[in-house]
């Protein structure tokens, strides 16, 4: 049973939801700066409202000296106001501070009569001078002081300009990092499509950025590897092909010169160098065609011409091919039990068991031993072929599989071959449902496993 996963935002998006929270979190300080000062102003002018109140209700105490005294004391206890009230000539009639504040000048009077109400704004602390009564001839009015402010409040542009310079600041690292990854990309997809193969982008990032830079590069690798294998075959195929054809071309000399015996001679060099041309274009031929089915249609089933084979017949053909191709070595057939049946393609798995079995014997030293070994399994067959080789270097098991690579180019060019046989044994193998695998160490020889299922 397969179990979803639970989708997690990824690290790229959970940068993008951070500097948004951040983005927010500097626009809500703002306005919750601003709002303080609109509420100071909102408290300032509440506070002259409610003295205004207050003036009227002193004014309605203006014969209960006792009672305004005390109503004025509560003021400037809980408040901390400081209040005079004085009659138009000048005199006090009620104060809850000592000294009481200075009158008003004629001057002011008369303003204040008019206006009913003065403020005084310039220079702390601010003050308020109210006539009494509200309306009609002014017989008296208040001097209300208000408590100084602990501190003078600093200007809103400055958290205001504060927070918009940060967010402008967090965008700007944001972008940069997101735009900088991506101009790199782009140039070095421009450069290595002029055909610049080396360049890569180097990027490593833990976010999607960094995913997308490694898929990159590990895209341009095997674009690089593929192109060199390429020119690899090209050379590798010319090397393959220029011998044989020398050598027909010697004999097709000697045979246009009129010497019959030495053509007839000759008639067998070139059936083998023939042979030789045929296998080599058919090998790649086939491995081009099981690539082209598997790729063009992810998910298809290889051309096969399959049918119930004798894996017995398998390994005794095998076998026999083998000592025929290569007396020099010694060849042990191991079977254990009986073998089952097959559902093959006959030809195409003969090749591949061919193709290790001539490995085993080019890669490794005359008159020694190559062992084939098959036995049954549960639900199958397995097929090992072993020598007593040099052995692979460990960093060139990965690549064997390879088409066209070698791990040994010296040796290989002295053996022969363009490094398709084990690419192409594996490709047949995968195509009829079964692995192969390889196990070598340097001079100590290389194993080759086949594993395949059997007929249902």
């Amino acid at each position: 049973m397969n179990i979803r996963r639970p989708r997690f935002p990824s690290r790229l998006l959970w940068r993008i939801y951070l500097v948004g929270i951040a983005q927010l979190l500097l626009v809500f300080f703002a306005l919750t700066t601003l709002h303080r000062y609109t509420r100071e102003d909102s408290f300032r002018e509440t506070f002259e409202r409610a003295t205004t109140y207050n003036v009227s209700e002193w004014a309605s105490l203006r014969d209960r000296p006792e009672d305004l005294q005390r109503a004025l004391n509560r003021v400037r206890q809980r408040l901390g106001t400081k209040v005079t009230l004085r009659t138009v000539d000048g005199s006090v009639f009620a104060a809850n501070t000592s000294p009481p504040l200075p009158p008003l000048s004629a001057e002011r009077l008369q303003r204040l009569e008019i206006e009913r109400v003065m403020k005084r704004g310039t220079g702390p602390p601010p003050a308020m001078y109210v006539a009494i009564p509200e309306t009609g001839p002014m017989e008296a009015y208040a001097m209300v002081e208000l408590p100084p402010p602990p501190q003078p409040p600093p200007s809103p542009v400055v958290p205001i300009a504060l927070a918009l310079g940060c967010t402008a600041i967090t965008s700007l690292v944001f972008a940069r990092s997101l735009a900088l990854p991506l101009q790199r990309l782009a140039k070095v997809a421009r450069a290595f499509g002029a055909g610049m193969l080396d360049v890569r982008t180097g990027l490593r990032r833990r976010d999607e950025m960094g995913q997308v830079a490694e898929a990159f590069d590990e895209m341009a690798e095997r674009i690089t590897h593929l192109l060199r294998s390429q020119k690899e075959l090209l050379a590798n195929v010319s090397h393959e092909l220029r011998t044989p054809l020398a050598r027909i071309r010697v004999a097709l000399d000697l045979a246009s010169e009129g010497d019959a015996a030495l053509a007839r001679e000759s008639l067998s060099d070139i059936a083998e160098d023939l042979s030789e041309l045929e296998r080599l274009v058919s090998d790649v031929l086939t491995a081009a065609r099981l690539d082209l089915a598997t790729e063009q249609t992810p998910g298809a089933t290889p051309p096969l011409r399959r049918e119930h084979v004798e894996a017995q017949t398998l390994v005794d053909k095998a076998a026999a091919r083998f000592r025929s191709a290569r007396p020099e070595h010694r060849l042990e057939v191991h079977v254990d039990g009986t073998l089952p049946v097959l559902e093959a393609d006959p030809v195409l798995l003969r090749r591949a068991i061919d193709n290790l079995l001539d490995n085993a014997g080019k890669y490794s030293e005359p008159h020694s031993t190559v062992r084939l070994h098959a036995r049954p399994l549960e639900h199958g067959l397995q097929v090992e072929v072993r020598d007593e080789g040099i052995g692979i270097d460990a960093n060139d098991l990965p690549h064997l599989f390879t088409p066209f690579f070698r791990s040994d180019r010296s040796r290989a060019r002295k053996t022969g071959g363009v490094g398709l046989g084990l690419a192409l044994a594996r490709r047949i193998v995968v195509a009829h449902g079964g692995t192969l695998i390889l196990e070598s160490q340097p001079s100590l020889g290389t194993t080759a496993r086949i594993t395949l299922p059997a007929a249902p």
